[in-house]
């Protein structure tokens, strides 16, 4: 009777374990894409600059077109991986550093911007990820710059 409780426990911690390891995975290619998508979309609204300004020596970025290219991007993605069921559409924050502005500013984890840079900060909220109790990951956010450099 002992050897049977003993490997019904084992069972039971195996069984958590390759859970965990499944829903790990799956976990890291829906950030893995979102991560993909969030450098295209900054790549794409990098993309749109003025002319005129830039015959003139400087980078002015088009700011509604830039915007418009990233909804659009977002439009025909769909969700960000196969295999997890996002609860509502991908939300985008576009933030463009052209010499409009001040360079020298923080932007978070990618220190200080010198250059122009488009900085695209996805977010989409999912059904859990995980399938076991103590671990709740309800939401996949990323985060990417394109920069220009002179």
């Amino acid at each position: 009777m002992k050897a049977l409780i003993v490997f019904i426990g084992m069972l039971l911690i195996c069984t958590a374990f390759v859970f965990c390891q499944n829903d790990m995975g799956r976990y890291m290619r829906a950030q893995t894409a979102l991560k993909a998508l969030a450098e295209e979309c900054a790549a794409g609204a990098a993309l749109y600059f003025d002319e005129e300004a830039y015959a003139e020596g400087r980078m002015i970025f088009n700011e509604s077109e830039g915007r418009a290219c990233v909804a659009y991007m977002l439009a025909s993605s769909g969700v960000p991986a196969p295999d997890v069921a996002a609860t509502e559409p991908i939300a985008a924050a576009v933030s463009f550093y052209d010499d409009r502005g001040v360079y020298g500013g923080s932007a978070g984890a990618f220190g200080v911007i010198r250059h122009p840079s488009v900085i695209v900060k996805l977010r989409v909220a999912t059904k859990d990820i995980f399938r076991l109790p103590f671990l709740t990951v309800t939401a996949l956010e990323r985060e990417a710059m394109y920069e220009l450099p002179h």
